[in-house]
């Protein structure tokens, strides 16, 4: 960072302060310029995308896994007849709380409808413009004056205000880091 805020600062300069808030180095910086994601950017923005994956495969797919398990071993059934034989008992909700009684059926069903919910929820939170452009390893480059911008959010209990940092172009805005909206600042 710059230590005199009254002195002027090189490009040299301004390019170092955002390599290191940002975290990319100058031969990722000329890639992107070219429109190309760098190898290491790839693997610095997989586990944004690949983390939030996994957990909503997880969240859809191990309960009705758990269920079909135990409804195998509760008909000896193998597995593969015992989800269609799951699938059959969970469509009929009032044989599945004959079967199991009340209590039984509204855990087996809140077991499985709860995480999956859950998955639908964070599916609609996956980042997938961002799985789109891993794939493709492009990037898109914008002209223009970029300006650092700060927006404060006063508490209504009088706390300390919620700041959030996010660079400008023209329509655009991007949230980004403290350290980078003091590099780009000054």
């Amino acid at each position: 960072m710059v230590e005199d805020a009254t002195k002027f600062r090189t490009k040299e300069q301004v390019l170092y302060d955002l390599s290191k808030a940002l975290r990319f180095t100058p031969e990722s910086l000329e890639a992107n310029r070219k429109g190309r994601l760098s190898k290491e950017q790839v693997k610095q923005l997989a586990p944004q995308v690949i983390l939030p994956m996994i957990l909503t495969f997880v969240l859809a797919v191990g309960p009705l896994a758990a269920w079909t398990y135990v409804t195998a071993g509760r008909q000896q059934l193998s597995f593969e007849n015992a989800f269609p034989a799951l699938i059959n008992e969970l469509m009929h909700v009032h044989d599945l709380f004959e079967a199991h009684g009340k209590v039984g059926g509204a855990m087996m069903l809140g077991s499985i409808l709860v995480p999956l919910a859950i998955a639908a929820f964070m599916v609609l939170r996956l980042p997938i413009m961002l799985y789109f452009d891993l794939l493709d390893r492009k990037v898109e480059a914008r002209e223009g004056r970029v300006v650092a911008r700060e927006e404060q959010i006063n508490r209504p209990n009088g706390r300390d205000p919620i700041e959030k940092y996010y660079f400008s172009l023209r329509y655009l805005n991007m949230p980004v880091s403290l350290a980078a909206y003091r590099a780009l600042e000054a």
